[in-house]
């Protein structure tokens, strides 16, 4: 059963709303017999409350969430990227909650590089999670290029060390994070970021169009407009150690 995170704040005309993601650290993850929790999670969790609700985040393989938003059976998801597919069955927020830079990892002694050509990386293995959207550059490429899909990042790092995949996607928060838990078995150190990002991605919080959401959408944004505003969002940013990126920068600056 898929553990879930509740925030009660008592609120006298609370709503209560049920999230779906992934196991995305540092932006949202479990730990075993633990809350979830991280960055996006404590984001969004701070705009419901100021709006009066209460919100719960329950962590499910990526397909299966989007299914489930999909039926309507959840009200939301995040962090998720925009696409016109998804557009049909989600409305999402015009505010982002989080810059996500897309690079591509590889192996140190594998020659492959990455100028912006998807075009140059023809006969190479690249290595996919399952039903993730990587911005629309990598997406309108998808189908020119030898793509091995498995559930989680870290399985596809594994795959990467072993040489069964040649290069992977991933943007560079939960890569790092990502890395940082390989390093006791000698994974990481092996494994480098190409210098060219591949894309940088607004993410979002998405509610479902079939449950008529679209004036909690508006509050939403309107929320965490004030939350990056107050400084807030900022704090929530360091205390979760996460890497300072230019894109990042503009967001709390409002550029």
């Amino acid at each position: 059963m898929a553990a879930v995170l509740l925030f009660a704040y008592g609120a006298a005309h609370a709503g209560a709303y049920r999230c779906v993601s992934l196991n995305y650290p540092p932006l949202i993850q479990q730990d075993v017999g633990g809350p979830v929790h991280g960055l996006a999670v404590d984001i969004v969790a701070a705009v419901m409350a100021s709006l009066g609700h209460t919100v719960s985040v329950e962590i499910l393989p990526w397909g299966r969430a989007l299914a489930l938003i999909r039926q309507g059976e959840r009200d939301c998801i995040f962090t998720i990227f925009q696409s016109p597919e998804r557009e049909q069955f989600l409305d999402f927020s015009r505010e982002s909650l989080i810059p996500q830079i897309i690079y591509f990892y590889a192996r140190d002694d594998h020659s492959a590089r990455f100028d912006g050509d998807f075009a140059a990386l023809a006969g190479l293995r690249v290595g996919t999670v399952l039903s993730v959207n990587y911005g629309a550059r990598f997406e309108a490429a998808r189908p020119q290029l030898a793509i091995r899909e498995v559930p989680t990042l870290e399985q596809n790092f594994r795959k990467l060390t072993l040489g069964r995949v040649d290069l992977i996607p991933s943007n560079v928060y939960t890569a790092s994070y990502t890395l940082d838990k390989l390093v006791g078995v000698d994974l990481a150190s092996h494994i480098v970021k190409l210098p060219q990002a591949i894309d940088s991605v607004p993410s979002y919080i998405a509610f479902a169009r079939g449950r008529q959401l679209t004036a909690l959408r508006d509050q939403f944004d309107r929320g965490l407009r004030a939350l990056i505003a107050s400084g807030e969002y900022r704090r929530l940013i360091e205390l979760h150690r996460i890497e300072w990126t230019p894109e990042l920068s503009r967001q709390v600056e409002g550029r």
